[in-house]
C-alpha cells in the first residue's frame, strides 16, 4: 500500500517535467527561438545540454525529497512529541554529494568553453565579411553600409554572407539583440564591439535594444531583412544617395515620440512648426537636443553622428509633407477669408 502515493508521487513530476519542456519549446515560450545563423545554432544547443541536465537534477533531488518525505512522515498515533529516528553522518554519502555536483559543473563549464569560438562565430573577419556599422541612438538604430548608405532601425543583409557588425552608441548603452541571429551585444559610446554572424535563411527577423536606455526603449526595436544577394546589391547601390532617406528618418527617429504626423505623443506637437523647415535652426535642435528648464519635455541629441545628406533629406521630407510643414488650423476655425 505504501507504493501508491510514492508512484503518484513520481508520475506527477514526470508529467510536470514534460509539460514544462513543451511550455519551453513553444512558440514564444522560455526556449531560443529558431536559430537562422551557425552562431546560432551553438547557443541553441548550449542552451538545450544545459537545460536537460539542470532539469535531471532537478527531477531527482526533488524526487528524493518527495520520497523522504513519505517514508519518513509521521505515523497516525505517533505523539506529536516523539521524535524521529536518529541518523548520523555517513562520510561516504557526503563526499559523493559534493564530488557528484562539481563534476557536473565542471563538465557545463568545459563545454561551454569549448562552445564559444562557434557562438561568437570567429573566423569570420577572414572570409571577407561585410562590414555595417551600427550607431544606436536613443531610441533608433542607424546603420552604414561600405558604400555609404544609411538605414534607419531596418537592416538590409545577403543570405549566405558572413557579416561583421560594428557596434557604438553615440548617447548611452544600449545592446543589439536578434534571436534568430544569434547573442546580443552591447553598444558603448566611444567602444566598438564586433559581432559576426552568417544568415543563411532569406526572412524578415526581429530584434530590439535589450538595455534599457531611457523612456522610449521599449520603441527601439530593429527587424533584419535578408535577402537575395541580387535584391541586397539592388537595395544598396539605389540607397547610397538620400532615396527614402527622409522618410526613413522621421519615421524612425522624430516619429517615435512626435506621432507620425506631428501630432504628438510622449513628445509635443510639432507639426507646421517652423523649425522643421529651417534647416539650421533644424539641424542645432537634432545635435544638441532640449534639455532647459523652460521646457517641460526633454529631447535627447538624436541627430549627433549624421552625415550632412541625412539632415537634408530629413528636411525635404518635411518639406514635402503637408501634414508636417503646415501649421494646424487653431481649434474652432472655420476657414474662409475675412
Amino acid at each position: 500500500m505504501r507504493v501508491k502515493p510514492i508512484a503518484a508521487v513520481l508520475l506527477a513530476l514526470i508529467l510536470a517535467l514534460a509539460g514544462v519542456s513543451s511550455a519551453l519549446a513553444a512558440p514564444g515560450g522560455l526556449g531560443p527561438v529558431t536559430p537562422q545563423t551557425p552562431s546560432g545554432e551553438a547557443i541553441n544547443h548550449l542552451y538545450w545540454v544545459v537545460a536537460t541536465i539542470c532539469a535531471v537534477v532537478f527531477v531527482l533531488v526533488e524526487t528524493t525529497l518527495v520520497l523522504f518525505i513519505i517514508r519518513y512522515r509521521r505515523r497516525s498515533g505517533t505523539p506529536e512529541t516523539a521524535e524521529g529516528p536518529q541518523i548520523h553522518g555517513n562520510t561516504r554519502i557526503e563526499v559523493l554529494w559534493t564530488l557528484i555536483p562539481a563534476i557536473i559543473l565542471a563538465g557545463i563549464a568545459v563545454y561551454t568553453l569549448t562552445r564559444i569560438p562557434a557562438v561568437q562565430a570567429r573566423g569570420v573577419e577572414n572570409d571577407n565579411p561585410l562590414v555595417v556599422k551600427v550607431e544606436a541612438h536613443q531610441f533608433y538604430w542607424e546603420y552604414v553600409y561600405p558604400n555609404g548608405a544609411i538605414s534607419v532601425d531596418n537592416l538590409y543583409l545577403p543570405v549566405d554572407k558572413p557579416v561583421e557588425l560594428q557596434l557604438t552608441a553615440l548617447d548611452v548603452i544600449h545592446s543589439w539583440w536578434v534571436p534568430a541571429l544569434g547573442g546580443k551585444l552591447d553598444a558603448i559610446p566611444g567602444r566598438t564591439n564586433d559581432l559576426r554572424f552568417v544568415p543563411e535563411q532569406v526572412g524578415a527577423y526581429d530584434g530590439k535594444c535589450a538595455e534599457l536606455c531611457g523612456i522610449q526603449h521599449a520603441v527601439m526595436g530593429t527587424t533584419v531583412q535578408v535577402m537575395k544577394p541580387s535584391e541586397y546589391q539592388s537595395w544598396v547601390d539605389s540607397h547610397s544617395g538620400t532615396q527614402d532617406l527622409g522618410k526613413a528618418t522621421w519615421e524612425g527617429v522624430c516619429a517615435k515620440c512626435h506621432g507620425l504626423s506631428g501630432e504628438g505623443d510622449i513628445g509635443p506637437a510639432i507639426a507646421g512648426n517652423s523649425t522643421l523647415t529651417n534647416p539650421e535652426a533644424l539641424r542645432t535642435l537634432l545635435l544638441n537636443g532640449q534639455n532647459t528648464p523652460q521646457f517641460d519635455s526633454y529631447m535627447p541629441p538624436v541627430g549627433v553622428g549624421w552625415p550632412d545628406r541625412q539632415f537634408q533629406a530629413l528636411i525635404d521630407y518635411v518639406k514635402s509633407s503637408k501634414t508636417l510643414s503646415t501649421a494646424p488650423a487653431p481649434t474652432g476655425t472655420t476657414g474662409g477669408g475675412g
